[in-house]
C-alpha cells in the first residue's frame, strides 16, 4: 500500500486524491515505525510523534484545500488555476493565498522542511533503519514530486507571491539542517538533519519556477535517493556485540571511531 501510494502520490491532480495518497503513504508509515525490536519504546514514542504531527499537518492541507474548493468550486489542479488565473471572486484574493500556502505547508511537513521539521530527527532514531531509509530517500521524493505538481499546476497564478515564503522556508531549512546537524551525537539523528539540509536545497528548484529547476530537483532527488539508502545501510551494519552475536545497532557516534580501519 505504502509503495503503491508513494507512486500515486506525485500523479495526484485533484486534492481529493492527493489525500488519499497521502493518507495511503503516511498509515503503514505509522505502524511500520513502531516495530524496532531493540529500542521499542523509542520507536512506538517515534511512531507516536509521526501520527500526531502528520494528522496535524493533514489538518492543514484539508483546510487549505476547502479554501480553494470554497472559492472556485472545483477539486482539480487544473481548474482551479484556470478559476484563480481569471481572477476568482472579487475581494477574497486572500483566501486564495491562504488556501495554497495551506496546502504548501502540508506538503512541506512531508519533506521535513524548517519550521515544519521537528518530527523528523526523533522519528529518523526510533525507527528500524530500513524504514527510516526508505522514509529519507523515496517519501521525501515521492513528497518533492507532489509539491512540484501542486506548486507548477493548482498554484502556478499566485507562484510569484509564495515565492518568497518559499525562498525563507528553503533558508531556514538549510540553516537547520546544517548547524543542528554539527552537534549530534547519534548518527541516525545526524543523517535526519542532513536530509533536512538536503530538503532546503531542494527547494530552491521549486522556487526556480522553470524547467531547468524541476530537471535538476529530478536528478537531485535520484542522486540524494541512492546515496541516503546507502548511508542507512551503513547504520544497520554497524552493530553492539553481544555474547559474539550482532545485538543492536550501535548509533553513537563514539562507536564509529576506527570503523574505516577495523572494517
Amino acid at each position: 500500500f505504502r509503495s503503491g501510494g508513494m507512486m500515486l502520490f506525485p500523479m495526484a491532480s485533484d486534492f481529493i486524491t492527493l489525500f488519499v495518497m497521502l493518507e495511503l503513504i503516511s498509515l503503514p508509515l505509522y505502524i511500520m515505525a513502531a516495530t524496532a525490536r531493540h529500542r521499542r519504546l523509542l520507536s512506538q514514542e517515534a511512531a507516536m510523534k509521526y501520527f500526531v504531527l502528520g494528522a496535524f499537518a493533514s489538518a492543514f492541507m484539508l483546510l487549505g484545500s476547502a479554501f480553494l474548493y470554497g472559492l472556485t468550486g472545483q477539486v482539480s489542479y487544473s481548474a482551479v488555476a484556470q478559476a484563480l488565473g481569471a481572477g476568482g471572486v472579487e475581494g477574497m484574493d486572500w483566501l486564495a493565498l491562504a488556501g495554497v500556502a495551506l496546502v504548501t505547508v502540508g506538503l512541506l511537513f512531508k519533506i521535513a522542511a524548517a519550521p515544519f521539521h521537528a518530527w523528523s530527527p526523533d522519528v529518523y532514531q526510533g525507527s528500524p533503519t530500513p524504514v527510516t531509509a526508505f522514509m529519507a530517500a523515496g517519501v521525501k521524493a515521492a513528497a518533492f514530486l507532489a509539491l512540484l505538481r501542486f506548486f507548477y499546476v493548482a498554484g502556478a497564478a499566485l507562484s510569484w507571491d509564495m515565492a518568497p515564503v518559499v525562498v525563507t522556508v528553503s533558508i531556514l531549512t538549510m540553516f537547520v539542517g546544517t548547524v543542528v546537524g554539527i552537534v549530534q551525537g547519534d548518527i541516525k539523528r545526524m543523517l535526519a538533519y542532513s536530509a533536512i539540509a538536503h530538503a532546503g536545497y531542494m527547494l530552491i528548484g521549486i522556487v526556480a519556477l522553470n524547467q531547468a529547476g524541476i530537471r535538476a530537483l529530478l536528478f537531485y532527488a535520484l542522486a540524494y535517493g541512492v546515496a541516503t539508502v546507502g548511508a542507512f545501510g551503513v547504520v544497520t551494519l554497524v552493530r553492539v556485540d553481544h555474547d559474539g552475536a550482532a545485538g543492536p545497532e550501535a548509533t553513537d557516534l563514539e562507536a564509529l571511531t576506527g570503523l574505516g580501519r577495523r572494517s
